[in-house]
């Protein structure tokens, strides 16, 4: 699963369609969303959805950072910056909901999650990478 997640973030192309596909999904209108009878109907699924789009988009940014053949000296920097990143998108996203996609709405939860998943990717990095790196 760890070289997966290495090979998946050894070039930009990853982190970039991840991070595209994470906005695209929140912008979707609230009547394209499956209704009942879906796994949507589950309590706090989407809580679930958010912590792994968000918590994907710093896995995958600093993991690439991390994993590049001359890997930065600031690759903590970087990985703690789109961590913040990831976090203010995830706040902005709401209100773009909330003004401006039909049917969706504003909810301080899913910023929880969003912020979650950015931090429980953050701490994942910041334990593993160091302890691969000092294997290669």
């Amino acid at each position: 699963m760890l070289s997966l997640i290495q090979k998946l973030c050894s070039r930009k192309l990853f982190p970039v369609i991840w991070t595209i596909i994470t906005i695209g999904l929140l912008c979707i209108p609230g009547s394209a969303l499956p209704g009942n009878g879906s796994f949507f109907n589950i309590p706090h699924f989407d809580k679930v959805v958010h912590v792994g789009l968000f918590g994907g988009i710093v896995l995958f940014w600093g993991g690439y950072y991390a994993f590049r053949p001359v890997q930065p000296a600031n690759w903590r920097k970087l990985t703690l910056l789109w961590t913040v990143l990831s976090i203010a998108l995830g706040i902005v996203l709401e209100y773009v909901q909330f003004y401006f996609i039909p049917l969706r709405s504003f909810d301080r939860g899913d910023i929880v999650a969003d912020t979650a998943g950015a931090i429980i990717a953050l701490v994942f990095l910041f334990g593993w990478v160091p302890r691969r790196l000092a294997k290669n």
